[in-house]
């Protein structure tokens, strides 16, 4: 009776701790988080903060989303803004497309470009971006061969991917784990255990993104209401104001030739957040 009672009692204790220690592989996280991106079009408006010296600097954004490679961006100013300050991308075949002074212009999209990680339906698409900020390793996402019996299973732990918690919540960390006398983070993705939803996000670039106050919209997308973006010393707010679904847009909406706003800054020139702002459009949209 005692044998019997210890060995209950041994497996009571030993079984939370492998529930606990068991951590889903890197396909199956990134395939449920790439469920989390919808399957229709979008508009999203947001406001951008900058911080300007006492004052703060608010700019509307507009977003055509078809998916994590097709987009369109328009971007005003408010305020004294409101006429002295334009952007208008279009994002497509990785190029960024603007009209400058009457003609269209291409650029290869930033590598720093962060609106596509709340885009991307194919977990392929997702795990090439994360290899190639060196996030995980060449191959990780690769599919195994299913166990046919308990007895074939081998849980095979991946280092780089860990629990760790960020935004009060338990994540799935994927990246190596920054050493403690380390003063940059390494680059990393925190993504909810629970929801599979993205909470932090750290490029090998060492900009930094996070994403909070999520909120699920129609077909399936899961986007976030707070989105606060750091590199050196700035810090850039992002406020979700209207997000809808428009499963039908105009056949030509995503071309270059669609595009109707030409580059204007000059309403710049005067201000603090200049620098901020230039930058924050050239890397990070």
């Amino acid at each position: 009776m005692i044998k019997k009672f210890l060995a209950t009692a041994t497996i009571v204790m030993v079984c939370p701790i492998l529930v606990f220690a068991y951590i889903m592989p890197t396909r199956t996280i990134l395939q449920k988080t790439s469920e989390n991106a919808g399957a229709s079009n979008y508009v999203i408006e947001q406001e951008v903060q900058f911080s300007n010296g006492d004052d703060i600097v608010q700019l509307k954004e507009i977003w055509l989303v078809e998916n994590d490679h097709t987009m369109k961006l328009t971007v005003t100013g408010s305020k004294e803004l409101q006429n002295t300050f334009k952007l208008q991308f279009i994002y497509s075949g990785g190029l960024r497309w603007r009209l400058i002074g009457g003609a269209t212009k291409n650029e290869k999209i930033s590598e720093d470009f962060l609106e596509k990680y709340f885009n991307f339906r194919s977990p392929e698409g997702l795990a090439n971006a994360l290899t190639h900020h060196q996030i995980i390793p060449p191959g990780a996402y690769n599919k195994k061969s299913a166990a046919r019996t308990s007895k074939d299973f081998i849980y095979e732990p991946e280092s780089w991917v860990r629990l760790s918690r960020t935004g009060g919540v338990p994540n799935y960390a994927l990246g190596n784990a920054t050493p403690e006398n380390q003063t940059e983070g390494n680059p990393g993705i925190w993504i909810e255990q629970d929801q599979f939803i993205i909470r932090k996000l750290r490029l090998k670039s060492r900009a930094e993104m996070t994403a909070d106050n999520y909120k699920q919209f129609a077909k399936g997308l899961n986007y976030p209401r707070n989105q606060t973006v750091r590199w050196g010393n700035n810090t850039v707010n992002i406020l979700l104001t209207s997000l809808s679904s428009r499963p039908k847009m105009a056949a030509n909406i995503f071309q270059p030739s669609s595009l109707d706003t030409a580059l204007k800054v000059e309403g710049l020139d005067s201000i603090p957040a200049k620098e901020a702002i230039l930058e924050f459009y050239s890397r990070f949209r």
